[in-house]
């Protein structure tokens, strides 16, 4: 596994001189039609930017600082107020802009946090964006259930009385609601990093502490060191295997887990221009996490409940009680193993509308549904049977 240097080194090769960005480079936004190296990317930069301040190289971060700033809307009244262009050639948005599509909100709450950041560690004076950013930022947006966002936005705005109530919902039944999510688990312990290492009152560090204590330990029940996954079921994926796209949270593991950095294309890469953040907050998980085999649960909300199923070279994960169709990033029944090669194999289930998946015993996941088809990749060591109501997935153990 390469260092948080090598990533760096790796980020280095998409710089452009004249722009003073990152370029998107290959794999990062292809399900946004960009051809690779044909924009510039925002936030990503910002993090970059952290690199460049670690290594010294205080004119390169204060470009970044300065075409980031260039990028931001100051358009009282808009709901784009305080953001940053999606992309730096994106563009501008003007009224009927859609969300997530023309602008995204959550750009004041990725760029805002790294900002304050560069604040407390070098010094920056980067009071005018991050007030705008905050300003811009509509009071009732982002419910505190929604945590990789309201983690950072607790922690820019200072404000306990929202931050406590994202806590709570973490507490009531010891989960965040995006469970299992490699990649914004990866932003949830950023948050909570920042929480630790620079609380805003000493309330932050005595939350940021408990609940990474929290997600940490959980984290360990359902990781499989030997496959180098989390397992599933996944609130929100963007892949289903860490070892072939980037994950957030496959670089705070004690041992990172990246795809190999040689590759000409790599799945959601732009997420490796966080590394130098890791590497600025530090490891905040324990030294080593090893093979807990057998069954876990977990309950996420009142309705939702998490199941898996552990093996040697095997696992196996289902959600009961989601509301949402299994396509896109929700992948509520999954199977992982060791190919034959030492790769991973994995399978996933789709189906129009929503899923219940349950592993009610080792081995074994119960799914039911409609019209349900199922993805893989590799050859799955076992069997898929139909029944009335769905499938049965049975692997050998």
């Amino acid at each position: 596994m390469p260092d948080w240097s090598d990533l760096l080194d790796w980020a280095d090769q998409w710089w452009d001189e004249e722009r003073g960005l990152l370029r998107n480079p290959p794999g990062s936004f292809d399900d946004h039609g960009m051809a690779p190296l044909s924009n510039h990317l925002v936030p990503q930069s910002a993090w970059y930017a952290i690199g460049c301040l670690l290594q010294d190289m205080e004119d390169r971060a204060a470009r970044v600082v300065d075409e980031l700033l260039a990028l931001q809307y100051d358009e009282p009244g808009t709901p784009w107020h305080g953001t940053f262009a999606r992309f730096a050639r994106w563009p501008r948005p003007t009224e009927g802009a859609r969300e997530w599509v023309d602008y995204d909100p959550n750009w004041r709450q990725f760029i805002g946090t790294t900002f304050r950041l560069m604040e407390h560690t070098w010094g920056l004076d980067l009071t005018a964006p991050i007030e705008l950013a905050i300003a811009g930022e509509p009071p009732d947006r982002v419910s505190p259930r929604y945590s990789n966002i309201a983690l950072m936005k607790a922690w820019l705005e200072a404000d306990e009385t929202y931050a406590a109530q994202v806590v709570e919902h973490f507490e009531a039944h010891g989960a965040f609601e995006e469970y299992n999510s490699p990649t914004y688990y990866g932003v949830d312990l950023y948050a909570l990093a920042l929480w630790r290492a620079h609380p805003p009152t000493p309330r932050f560090r005595e939350w940021g502490e408990r609940v990474e204590v929290a997600v940490w330990r959980d984290v360990a029940r359902w990781y499989h060191p030997g496959l180098r996954n989390l397992c599933g079921p996944y609130s929100r994926a963007y892949g289903m295997d860490m070892t072939a796209h980037v994950a957030l949270l496959g670089m705070w593991l004690p041992e990172p887990v990246v795809p190999d950095l040689s590759a000409s294309s790599i799945d959601h890469s732009h997420d490796l221009t966080m590394a130098p953040v890791v590497a600025l907050l530090g490891p905040s998980g324990p030294s080593t996490i090893g093979l807990e085999t057998g069954t876990v649960s977990q309950r996420i909300t009142d309705e939702r409940v998490a199941t898996g199923w552990l093996g040697e070279d095997a696992m196996l994960g289902g959600e009961e009680g989601g509301r949402w169709r299994a396509e896109g990033q929700y992948h509520p029944a999954t199977a992982h193993w060791r190919e034959p090669d030492g790769s991973v194999g994995w399978a996933r289930v789709r189906s129009p509308g929503p899923v219940g998946a349950m592993v009610f015993e080792p081995g074994v996941l119960e799914v039911t549904g409609t019209d349900l088809t199922l993805d893989t990749r590799g050859e799955l060591p076992g069997t898929v049977t139909e029944t009335d109501d769905g499938l049965v997935i049975r692997l050998r153990r």
